[in-house]
């Protein structure tokens, strides 16, 4: 494992917040991994205070775990897990456009499919990029969601799609179902713009259980 020194110029709680969830999703830090303010400090070449601060932003989000005594450990991804996240997906991002109005502005419209548009080029000009596609997909559904008009929602559907970044890479089915999920985004953007929200909720839906049934369908029990 490997983390690259801090520079002094920005937050230092949020920079070590990037470093340490980049490393995550990208497996650099394996689930398990046993992680203490001491180490990152080190290797971040910064104070304990902003790497503690980081470390509970991350285990809020479901990244790291705590255990009883405290030790802090990058978390695991099982079956349940992708399922558990799944159920709460498409409640809360079902809610999230069914709290929306219609029809949407044409900024929020254009800035939806600018995000799909970059999906897009990046499937076809950089297909290993992973991560990057992953991220592309968390700010699509957030994006989404910031459409309603519920700030603890919104933050909600922030922290549960944080998740989903690592469990999208490290599920290893990107890669091969790119297009498929890009096909389905295309279809709810289609919904948006023709302001029928109920067939953009029921499309909502039935691709966030795709996704579901894609990780699942690449292993069975443990993920990673």
């Amino acid at each position: 494992m490997s983390l690259t020194p801090i520079k002094k110029n920005t937050t230092l709680k949020e920079q070590a917040y990037e470093q340490i969830r980049e490393a995550i999703n990208t497996n650099s830090l394996k689930p398990g991994t046993f992680l203490t303010e001491e180490q990152l400090s080190n290797m971040l070449s910064i104070s304990r205070t902003p790497i503690r601060s980081a470390l509970q932003q991350l285990v809020y989000e479901k990244l790291l775990s705590q255990d009883a005594t405290g030790h802090i450990y990058v978390s695991k991804i099982t079956e349940k897990n992708v399922t558990d996240a799944s159920k709460v997906r498409i409640a809360l991002e079902c809610m999230a456009l069914d709290c929306t109005d219609f029809p949407l502005s044409e900024e929020k419209l254009t800035y939806l499919e600018d995000i799909y548009n970059k999906q897009l080029l990046l499937a076809n000009d950089n297909p290993n990029d992973n991560l990057g596609f992953a991220e592309l997909d968390k700010q699509f559904h957030c994006s989404l969601a910031e459409c309603c008009d519920n700030s603890l929602l919104i933050e909600f559907i922030q922290s549960i799609n944080n998740a989903m970044v690592r469990m999208n890479v490290l599920s290893g089915t990107l890669h091969n179902n790119r297009k498929e999920a890009l096909k389905e985004h295309a279809q709810i953007l289609q919904y948006l713009k023709s302001s029928q929200k109920e067939f953009a909720k029921l499309s909502l839906s039935e691709h966030l259980k795709h996704v579901e049934k894609r990780m699942i369908r690449r292993q069975q029990g443990e993920i990673i």
